[in-house]
């Protein structure tokens, strides 16, 4: 029986789906072509159903130096951007408003406190979990 003709298992799946994954974010196929190519692996029950997938993509680079290096210090990963930048520039408006108005009670408080500490919660279960697990 040839190699093209055994059942691929779940476990190869999902390497190409991973591999489908790095061509998408190296720029190599869009989103629509990514989900296309999902579907034909999934719906694949062979090897040679799942060659095809991944034929006019180059073979993954593999790095010679060992696992990448972490962030630099100072560095936040893009979750963390995008969870408290809409925090910061909101809070600074409400800081701005309560300057222009006069500078009363201290109303951005209300604003920025609760918000933050529901931000905080996430973000420090995200940065533990991800310390242990760390991607790529």
């Amino acid at each position: 029986m040839s190699q093209e003709n055994m059942r691929a298992s779940d476990a190869d799946r999902e390497q190409i789906v991973t591999k489908l994954r790095t061509a998408m974010d190296d720029g190599r196929i869009n989103l629509h072509e990514f989900d296309e190519r999902v579907q034909q692996v999934y719906a694949a029950r062979t090897y040679g159903e799942l060659t095809p997938v991944l034929a006019d993509l180059p073979a993954v680079r593999r790095s010679r130096s060992g696992p990448k290096p972490a962030a630099a210090p100072g560095m936040f990963p893009t979750w963390v951007k995008i969870m408290w930048t809409p925090w910061v520039f909101v809070n600074i408006l409400c800081v701005l408003i309560w300057l222009a108005t006069g500078m009363g009670y201290f109303w951005p408080f209300w604003v920025a406190v609760p918000w933050g500490l529901a931000l905080f919660i996430p973000s420090t279960v995200g940065y533990l979990v991800n310390k242990e697990n760390p991607r790529d």
